[in-house]
């Protein structure tokens, strides 16, 4: 046993206790007690996206499926359970999974990842029940929010769209909606866009929504969702895919044309089965353009922002995120590449248990090219976080060190 898998058991075993002191509730006297009057009931505990940390105390769209793997690899299923019916409760009430519990966020959704994290559940414990209640809650959101008129493109993906007006400019706000709140890959509008991660989430949601049908004994219902998914991941490397670049780019359906920003979010496309063998073998083969002696950068390097105000992007170079290394990680496993992800997941959770040793804390995200948790031109200041980050020590370090590691199939959770 080499000293970062020691390191890691023990931070391991340590954020194993924590999930429970990470609970927060928003029912009834929560809400009376709201000083913000702002906060929307949900009927069972969650863990907000900083954890016990008192930053982002909300329970968040997207890092909630994040936190959810972090909880399944603890065997704490029933908390899981209870963050898949808040969510499910927020389609039945707002027909989406909100960006987070609060009536400043009831215009935009996030990521979409609810069904994946109800298939990592319903595989590792079987709930009948649960897939009854999500089958036609989680269709009604793929079909009536992700594929409304207001998210439709006429290429036939998904754009993501505010539809509210919060004092922020629309397209800031819709930008928001990927969780990718400030970077430049959507070259300044996302409306304009077909975003990658948006899609491939959709092509993995169209893929669960099958894989319940198939559970329930829908066999007619399980295939045409396989159409579906089929049907956009065609679109993806149709549009997305360039096959000069041998990357996958996000795609302006107005100028019809690639917007040139390399990202990770080219890796969702392995992650959901949506790269053919060979455009997958060559995204991997670019791994090196994001790679640093302490993980990977969301961006290759940095890039004009496309927001006057904000002069830096978090979402960029040189910042490395613990949801983006995960992704990854998994997206190489699928396709092939375990080497790689091995070396990746390594990188990065020792950074993670360095800068732990160092502060005692886990954060939002690292400069992985200096290895510290310094950032030039940060408009904010960088929060420590349990959240996603506790969720990547828990996951990556089962990826490194459990001596029977679940090998992930293509395309497959």
């Amino acid at each position: 046993m080499d000293d970062l898998q020691k390191q890691w058991l023990e931070l391991d075993n340590r954020i194993r206790t924590w999930w429970e002191g990470d609970l927060r509730s928003a029912q009834e006297l929560d809400i009376i007690r709201d000083d913000q009057r702002t906060l929307l009931f949900l009927p069972f505990p969650y863990s907000s996206a900083g954890g016990s940390e008192s930053v982002f105390p909300e329970m968040y769209g997207w890092d909630t499926f994040f936190i959810n793997l972090g909880m399944l690899a603890h065997g704490l299923y029933d908390q899981v359970r209870n963050h898949i019916y808040n969510q499910l409760f927020m389609i039945e009430r707002y027909g989406k999974v909100l960006n987070g519990n609060r009536t400043y966020y009831l215009t935009r959704s996030q990521t979409p990842l609810l069904a994946e994290s109800v298939r990592r559940y319903a595989t590792a414990r079987p709930d009948p029940e649960l897939l009854m209640m999500a089958y036609p809650l989680l269709k009604r959101e793929y079909l009536e929010y992700w594929n409304s008129l207001h998210h439709f493109t006429p290429i036939g993906l998904s754009t993501n769209r505010d539809q509210g007006d919060i004092g922020l400019r629309p397209e800031l706000a819709s930008e928001a909606e990927t969780g990718l709140d400030f970077c430049a890959l959507f070259g300044g509008d996302i409306r304009e866009c077909a975003p990658l991660l948006t899609n491939c989430a959709l092509v993995k949601y169209a893929q669960t929504l099958g894989w319940i049908a198939a559970v329930l004994g829908w066999d007619s219902q399980a295939v045409e969702w396989q159409q579906e998914a089929e049907r956009r991941a065609a679109l993806i490397r149709e549009y997305c895919w360039d096959e000069q670049e041998g990357f996958f780019f996000e795609y302006n359906y107005v100028r019809k044309e690639p917007i040139k920003v390399r990202s990770l979010c080219a890796y969702w496309t392995l992650w959901a089965g949506v790269a053919t063998p060979i455009q997958a073998e060559r995204v991997a083969a670019q791994l090196w353009r994001f790679e640093h002696t302490h993980g990977l950068s969301f961006t290759d390097q940095v890039y004009p922002s496309p927001h006057p105000e904000f002069i830096w992007l978090q979402w960029g170079y040189p910042s490395g995120w613990p949801p983006m290394h995960i992704i990854t990680v998994e997206g190489l496993d699928a396709a092939g590449f375990s080497e790689d992800a091995e070396r990746v997941a390594r990188k990065f959770l020792a950074l993670q248990m360095a800068q732990y040793a160092e502060t005692g804390k886990l954060w939002e995200k690292y400069n992985i090219v200096d290895g510290n948790l310094k950032f030039p031109m940060e408009r904010y200041s960088l929060p420590p976080l349990h959240g996603w980050s506790s969720a990547a020590v828990t996951v990556l370090g089962r990826r490194l060190f459990e001596k029977n590691k679940t090998k992930l199939v293509r395309g497959q959770s």
